[in-house]
């Protein structure tokens, strides 16, 4: 069955700047495999405008491109861009002792319904287990 993820900015990052993390992990083809891994099952990547913001700083990438690649690659992407209640975000912040941009990430997954955030950062969003699961991108493979 389909599942809705909500997606963290550092997967697609680690794909298109096609990165190798310290311990020598080919981030980038881990993260390809999660995108092809998604289109063969229609899960529903969750694309928020924080994700956006956080692409276009880091990787320069505007909303059209990313959802370019999105598109050319078949996964199926809903973008979100309504506000997150700011006390919700206090409250997984506080709860969970995450920093505010974090716990933005999981008020937008929390308010959208996502199943769970798929996210090379599981150390911190593992915090917040009690709001949602996280995942990484070749964790999600062993979900049924």
């Amino acid at each position: 069955m389909p599942k809705r993820l909500y997606l963290d900015s550092n997967v697609f990052i680690s794909f298109v700047r096609e990165e190798i993390d310290s311990a020598f992990n080919l981030r980038y083809l881990e993260s390809r495999n999660f995108f092809a891994f998604c289109a063969k099952q229609k899960h529903v990547l969750i694309i928020s405008g924080w994700f956006l913001d956080e692409v276009k700083t880091i990787i320069f990438l505007n909303m059209e491109a990313v959802f370019e690649e999105f598109q050319r690659m078949g996964v199926k992407t809903i973008f979100v861009n309504k506000a997150v209640s700011g006390q919700l975000v206090s409250e997984i912040s506080r709860n969970c002792n995450l920093h505010r941009g974090d716990a933005i990430h999981v008020a937008i997954a929390l308010e959208n319904k996502a199943d769970f955030i798929v996210t090379w950062n599981e150390k911190d969003f593992d915090k917040a287990r009690s709001y949602i699961v996280s995942v990484s991108p070749s964790g999600i493979l062993d979900i049924p």
